[in-house]
């Protein structure tokens, strides 16, 4: 396996990346877990996934194949969209950005997003809000880097 520079950044991540959109729903998690298990036998180690796909299940299903190898992955999520019926609960606010950081850490059982990106626009949102709450995820160690 090639290994790349993320962005301007020390971190070294395959150059191939395993998306995760399809664990939980069009595949069982134990078809995902082969999947994955034969990814990493070929030195992939970044891995994408987002707090939206199947509603939270993807990163479960991240969170209990990485766990006990955690520190060697690169794992990538992301938020924006709908996790809820409130209306502070899809975004890039302030609000939406810490309470989905949060509800991610807990459904990948870590400590860290390797990588917490913005998955699309917020037209509502200022762009310093949302950089601001972002930055301040990286200062508390929540998250190593960010991205759009």
């Amino acid at each position: 396996m090639q290994y790349r520079t993320l962005g301007r950044t020390g971190l070294k991540v395959s150059g191939l990346c395993l998306g995760t959109w399809i664990f939980g729903a069009q595949i069982t998690e134990q078809q995902a877990v082969e999947i994955t298990n034969a990814a990493w036998d070929g030195g992939i180690n970044f891995i994408d996934t987002a707090d939206m796909y199947h509603e939270g299940i993807a990163e479960e299903i991240v969170g209990r194949i990485f766990k006990g190898r955690r520190r060697d992955a690169v794992i990538a999520t992301k938020v924006r969209a709908a996790t809820g019926d409130g209306p502070n609960d899809a975004g890039v606010s302030r609000a939406h950005i810490m309470d989905a950081c949060e509800d991610s850490l807990r459904r990948l059982q870590t400590d860290y997003i390797d990588l917490y990106q913005v998955h699309w626009p917020d037209m509502d949102t200022p762009h310093e809000e949302t950089l601001r709450a972002m930055d301040d995820l990286v200062t508390q160690g929540k998250t190593r880097y960010l991205g759009v």
